[in-house]
């Protein structure tokens, strides 16, 4: 078996098994892909943990490093120093975020070979592709060809590519000519989901990877509209799907973040998290205060107000 058998067998073809599969239970692709979607991201959602926790971690160190720049002023490297301190304490990466970017790349990969090679397969060929104990759409016989249409984008029909008249989703969505409709959705949404990753009151950092991932909130929204653009609209679909899956988990766990900046109005909803993210900011700022003030003093922190294993780590650090 060579990389590319290996490569079908493990990602492409259970892809193209979960989208027949989806299909056969909702007759038109596009739910087909919003189905499948919904279920990988909710078979990877504990690969997710890590992603959450750095999102909410650093939105409740931000008051706390705004502490750190006041006292330091422009001692940028005094700064940095007991930044990363912060960081060590609580136990955080600032990449932690980007984990599952780098997770699901693979996935998305395979999801773009799914829709390259499931419009050429024929019913004999789909059949020897698929898990067995997958039905095979009623109408897909042994000489014909999955439709792959979405009914609710009614403007992606057909498009000649490699040759080929490739149908619905295999299709990029070039409604207005570069681009279309769903790329653009889909870029929109990649944005409003970095913004809503970033802390609402984000301090000024001199550490280059969070300096990085501030930047790329902003880039990535554009490189999503481009590849949208480029590669099968399937695609896009499936990236606005798990995109809007994120934007919620977000807003139940790290609460609204820099979207109150460009949306005031905001401010006025409360979300689940903004408790408990409000008793942890209080936490850290104390914590930063009596190490400025008391020399290594022990902060007075209401029991519950942070991770336990993070004030065991503070006192061996002080211990030593």
């Amino acid at each position: 078996m060579n990389i590319t058998d290996l490569w079908n067998f493990l990602l492409v073809h259970p892809l193209i098994s979960l989208l027949v599969g989806a299909y056969d239970l909702l007759p038109d692709f596009g739910f087909a892909v919003v189905l499948v979607t919904l279920l990988i991201r909710l078979a990877l959602y504990p690969l997710y943990v890590t992603q959450i926790r750095s999102q909410r971690a650093m939105q409740e160190l931000a008051p706390a490093i705004k502490e750190l720049q006041q006292k330091h002023g422009k001692d940028k490297a005094r700064i940095q120093q007991e930044q990363m301190k912060l960081y060590q304490e609580r136990g955080i990466n600032p990449l932690g975020g980007c984990l599952p970017l780098l997770l699901q790349m693979p996935i998305l990969f395979a999801m773009y070979a799914a829709f390259q090679q499931a419009p050429l397969l024929d019913g004999e060929q789909l059949r020897q592709a698929v898990w067995p104990f997958i039905q095979l759409p009623a109408g897909v016989g042994p000489a014909e060809h999955l439709d792959m249409t979405a009914h609710w984008l009614p403007w992606i029909t057909t498009c000649e590519q490699n040759g080929g008249t490739f149908h619905g989703l295999a299709c990029p969505d070039h409604l207005f000519g570069i681009t279309g409709i769903v790329p653009i959705f889909a870029g929109a949404l990649q944005l409003v989901a970095s913004l809503q990753a970033m802390p609402a009151n984000q301090p000024k950092s001199e550490d280059p990877n969070v300096r990085m991932t501030q930047t790329m909130a902003y880039y990535f929204p554009l490189i999503t509209v481009y590849f949208a653009s480029t590669f099968p609209s399937g695609l896009a679909v499936y990236w606005v799907t798990t995109t809007v899956f994120q934007i919620v988990q977000q807003y139940f766990v790290s609460g609204w973040g820099q979207l109150v900046k460009y949306l005031p109005f905001l401010r006025a909803i409360p979300t689940p998290s903004d408790r408990v993210m409000a008793q942890h900011e209080r936490a850290a700022i104390r914590e930063v205060e009596a190490d400025m003030a008391g020399g290594g003093a022990e902060a007075d922190v209401a029991p519950g107000e942070w991770d336990a294993s993070a004030r065991r780590r503070r006192r061996r650090r002080r211990g030593r």
